[in-house]
């Protein structure tokens, strides 16, 4: 590993520890398309976590999922209150609804429970996330 600090902030959740903290002490809210559940992270910077599960589908369905909702992310994310962890549980209909749409949904209910300051989010963060 290099000393050099890294260009962008850690957006994904990684440690099996971070994901059931905020399982156990988050706030659930509940849509048609996905879950979401959310905490206070003390950090400087908002985190998200992607859950699919194998009841979603084989690997293939799973891994468009997590595709789909990590495109979301890199969408939003300059725009997500900073200092909270956010957990994300896509559900199977999300898979069939088109991005706008989903996009949408997203907006919504991350500006319903005050996890994100504006509607029109700027350009992705970074390409390579």
């Amino acid at each position: 590993m290099s000393d050099v600090p890294s260009r962008c902030p850690p957006v994904f959740l990684k440690k099996t520890e971070d994901f059931e903290r905020v399982k156990r002490e988050g706030k659930r809210i509940t849509t048609r398309f996905f879950n979401v559940v959310s905490c206070r992270s003390g950090l400087g910077n908002a985190r998200i976590g992607i859950v699919v599960g194998r009841r979603l589908g084989n690997a293939v369905v799973r891994n468009r999922g997590k595709r789909i909702f990590r495109e979301l992310v890199r969408h939003t994310y300059q725009c997500l209150v900073k200092g909270h962890d956010i957990v994300v549980f896509p559900k199977r209909p999300a898979l069939e609804l088109n991005h706008q749409r989903l996009r949408e949904v997203w907006l919504t209910t991350l500006i319903s429970q005050e996890l994100m300051f504006s509607p029109n989010p700027p350009a992705p963060l970074v390409r390579g996330l």
